[in-house]
């Protein structure tokens, strides 16, 4: 399973990008994107390498408060009970 997560364009170069993810910085490509990014867009970037589709602002801030409310939870059940089951086994979109 690959887990697709919102990146920033931070600089283009033909059929590549440069994006942000948290403060890593991380080489894509944006050959599979129907339309050309420019700095400062959205991308859904899959396996680290690959952006599939360009996000509005509030898409990519939905996405990301989504992935902190999981990490969260993660975090929280690990210390209280590292044998439980997942409560992010119960979200659904």
């Amino acid at each position: 399973m690959c887990l697709t997560v919102p990146c920033r364009i931070v600089a283009v170069d033909g059929f590549f990008a440069e994006v942000e993810r948290g403060a890593a910085r991380i080489p894509v490509s944006i050959a599979l994107l129907e339309e050309p990014p420019a700095v400062g867009d959205w991308v859904a970037v899959q396996a680290q390498r690959y952006a599939v589709s360009l996000l509005t602002a509030a898409q990519a801030g939905e996405a990301l408060a989504l992935l902190e409310r999981l990490a969260r939870m993660s975090r929280d059940e690990a210390v209280q009970d590292p044998s439980a089951t997942p409560a992010w086994a119960s979200i659904t979109a």
